[in-house]
C-alpha cells in the first residue's frame, strides 16, 4: 500500500481522535457492542469466573476477576450478581478500559539535557502532500503541532517583497511566507504540550534576509522565543527549563555567503535548488567546512539570526573529533547514511555520540511521495530527532504516534539508561520480559462492508512489536469471513501470540487490520499502536483508527474495536 497523504484544507481536517480519547466518554458511548452469535465473547472473557449453566457471575467472582485477571481493584458498590453478558458490557466495554492506561507527564524526568530524550520530529513540516508538486501550508504545520510534533522543519529562501519564503527547493511546490509559518508555530506551539518546540531551519537565505527572519521571529513569537546566552553551552538545556519556549536550530555559517557574496539577494540561490542526495550529511549538502566560511562578515545583519540559534547545526566529520571537543552541536544524517554508519561503527560509539550531541535523521531524497522510513534503527542508537513526513499516513507514522503516547504526549520521551550511561552502554542481550497478546474478537466491522465489491471482506489482524531492531516480530491471525453487515459480520479469532522483548523502553505494539485479496495487495482497514511498556494486563479494548488517526465508525455505524487479553511475565 502506498502512502495515504493528508492534505489539510481547514480546521475540520485537523482531527485528533488518537490524542483525545481520554478527554471524553465519546468512544465508549458509541463503540460497537455487537459480536458474532457463534462466539460467546463474554463467556470467553469471564471463563472460570461464572456459572456456565445460569450464566451468572457473582460479586465475589467479579472481584476475583478484577484482582487476578485485570490486576486492579474492583469497582465500588458492585451488585450481588450479574448476567455475564451484562457484566461484559458494563466492565469490559467500559470507560477507560483501553489497552494502555492514561498517559501523564513524569515531570521528575524532564530536567536532564535535551540530548537524553527522543523528540517527536517532522520533516519538511510545511508540505501538505508530496515532495515535488504539493502546496506549502500553515495548516500542515498546525496539524503536526496538534499531533504532538516538537521539531518543525522549514526550508527558507529569500523570497520577494513579502519577505523570506518557505518552499521545497528544486521542486514546483508552492511557497508560503516565513512570517505565516512562524505565526502558525506561535499560535499552536504549546496547545498540546507545554514543552519546547524546536524550529530547524534549512536556511538558503542571504545575510539581509536572515536578518529579516530574525526580526520576524521576535515579532511573531515574542516572549516564547528562547534567546541563548552568548558563548558555548556547557550542557544542553532541559525540556523543563524551556517550558513554553520555541528554540531555533540553524547553521552558524552558510555556504551561499561564500558563493554569492554576503549581501547578495535572490529568490532561490543556485546551490539551494538541488534536490538533496540521500548520501549527504545535510539536506541540500548546504553545510560548509568552517574554513570555507570563516570570512563571513560579522556585521549586525549577519549576527541577528545567529544570536537566536540555541542548537547549532554543523557538519559531522568523525566520531573521534565529535567526542574529543567540548563544543556541543547537532547534525543531520539521511536514512541511508544512518544505516551505513551504524553498520560500520560499534554501537557503543554511536550511542556515546548521541548521548552528548543531538542527531537528526531524515527520509531519503528518493521518497518523492512523502512516504517514510522505519524509525526503529535510529531510535535503537539513541537518535533524538527521527524526522518523519507527518502528512504521510503510513506505518512509520503509526509507530511514531504510538511511541509518543508515552509521557503524556509531551513530545519528549527519556531514553533508556543503557543508551545514556557509559557503564551500561549497549542494549541488554536477552529478553527481559515476554508479553502475551490474545486477539479475542472484533466489533464494528459493518464499517468495512465496502472493502470487497462482492461478498464479505476477508479480514485478519497483524500484531507487531516494532520500534526496536532487536525485538521486531509480527504475528498474524487467521482470516475471518462471514457476512458483510450485522452480527455475523463481526469477527472472532481467539488467537494468542507471544513476544519476548529485550528493549521494552523502545518497543511499540502495532495492530493492523487488513482485507485479504487474492489478486492484488491486501487492503488496509484499521490500525492502533502504543508503547509496549504501557500495556495493561487483563482484558482490554483496542480502539481502531483509520490511516490518519481518526476513529473507525461514523454515521449509523458504531466505532470499531478489538477485544484483547494481555499478560506479561519476566
Amino acid at each position: 500500500m502506498g502512502p495515504c497523504l493528508s492534505t489539510p484544507s481547514g480546521a475540520g481536517s485537523l482531527h485528533l481522535d488518537s490524542m483525545r480519547e481520554r478527554e471524553t466518554d465519546d468512544f465508549f458511548q458509541t463503540v460497537s457492542r455487537v459480536f458474532h452469535p457463534k462466539f460467546d465473547v463474554a463467556g470467553e472473557v469471564f471463563k472460570g469466573y461464572f456459572d456456565e449453566q445460569t450464566r451468572v457471575i457473582t460479586k465475589q467472582s467479579l472481584e476475583r476477576f478484577f484482582r487476578d485477571a485485570q490486576h486492579e481493584l474492583p469497582p465500588d458498590e458492585l451488585e450481588d450478581e450479574y448476567d455475564v453478558t451484562a457484566a461484559f458490557d458494563a466492565f469490559v466495554l467500559a470507560r477507560d478500559n483501553f489497552v494502555v492506561g492514561k498517559s501523564v507527564v513524569d515531570e521528575s524526568t524532564m530536567h536532564e539535557p535535551m540530548s537524553h530524550y527522543f523528540i517527536n520530529s517532522s520533516h519538511n513540516t510545511y508540505l501538505s502532500g508530496d515532495q515535488l508538486l504539493s502546496n506549502s501550508s500553515t495548516d500542515a504545520i498546525k496539524r503536526a503541532l496538534l499531533h504532538g510534533c516538537r521539531v518543525i522543519e522549514l526550508d527558507c529562501y529569500d523570497g520577494g517583497k513579502d519577505g523570506p519564503i518557505i518552499k521545497h527547493g528544486g521542486t514546483r511546490t508552492k511557497p508560503i511566507t516565513f512570517r505565516s509559518a512562524i505565526a502558525a508555530i506561535g499560535a499552536d506551539a504549546h496547545t498540546v504540550s507545554e514543552y519546547p518546540v524546536i524550529v530547524t531551519l534549512e536556511n538558503h537565505c542571504c545575510v539581509a534576509k536572515r536578518a529579516e527572519m530574525a526580526d520576524i521571529l521576535k515579532e511573531e513569537l515574542g516572549e516564547k522565543l528562547a534567546v541563548p546566552a552568548s558563548g558555548n553551552m556547557a550542557a544542553w538545556p532541559s525540556p523543563a527549563s524551556l517550558r513554553g519556549r520555541v528554540i531555533i536550530r540553524d547553521k552558524l555559517k552558510h555556504k551561499q555567503d561564500k558563493k554569492k557574496g554576503a549581501g547578495a539577494s535572490s529568490e532561490t540561490p543556485a546551490a539551494a535548488e538541488e534536490i538533496p542526495d540521500d548520501d549527504d550529511d545535510e539536506e541540500g549538502d548546504d553545510e560548509p567546512d568552517t574554513a570555507d566560511a570563516a570570512d563571513e562578515p560579522e556585521t549586525d545583519a549577519a549576527t541577528r539570526l545567529k544570536s537566536l540559534v540555541t542548537v547549532e547545526n554543523a557538519k559531522f566529520k568523525t566520531f573521534e573529533e565529535a567526542m574529543s571537543g567540548e563544543k556541543l552541536f547537532s547534525c543531520s544524517w539521511g536514512e541511508a547514511k544512518l544505516l551505513s554508519r551504524v553498520k560500520k561503527t560499534e554501537k557503543p560509539v554511536v550511542t556515546a555520540f548521541t548521548e552528548k550531541h543531538l542527531l537528526r535523521c531524515y527520509p531519503a531524497g528518493h521518497r518523492f511521495m512523502s512516504d517514510n522510513y522505519d524509525p526503529s534503527p535510529a531510535w535503537s542508537v539513541g537518535a533524538q530527532m527521527v524526522a518523519l513526513n507527518f502528512q504521510a499516513n503510513d506505518k512509520p507514522m503509526w509507530i511514531n504516534r504510538g511511541k509518543f503516547i508515552a509521557n503524556g504526549n509531551a513530545g519528549f520521551v527519556r531514553k533508556p539508561k543503557y543508551l545514556l550511561d557509559p557503564a551500561l552502554r549497549g542494549a541488554p542481550s536477552s529478553p527481559r520480559r515476554t508479553w502475551s497478546v490474545t486477539v479475542v474478537a472484533g466489533s464494528g466491522w459493518d464499517n468495512f462492508k465496502d472493502a470487497e465489491l462482492v461478498g464479505a471482506p476477508d479480514t485478519y489482524v497483524k500484531v507487531s512489536v516494532t520500534g526496536t531492531v532487536s525485538d521486531a516480530k509480527t504475528c498474524t491471525t487467521g482470516t475471518f469471513t462471514d457476512q458483510r453487515v450485522g452480527p455475523k459480520a463481526q469477527p472472532y479469532f481467539n488467537e494468542t501470540f507471544d513476544f519476548p522483548v529485550t528493549e521494552p523502553e523502545l518497543a511499540v505494539l502495532l495492530f493492523t487490520v487488513y482485507d485479504k485479496d487474492t489478486v492484488s495487495q491486501d487492503d488496509f482497514l484499521a490500525q492502533y499502536s502504543c508503547p509496549v511498556s504501557m500495556l495493561r494486563p487483563g482484558v482490554r479494548v483496542v480502539p481502531l483508527y483509520n490511516e490518519a488517526g481518526r476513529y473507525i465508525g461514523k454515521g449509523k455505524n458504531a466505532k470499531a474495536c478489538l477485544v484483547v487479553k494481555v499478560a506479561t511475565e519476566k
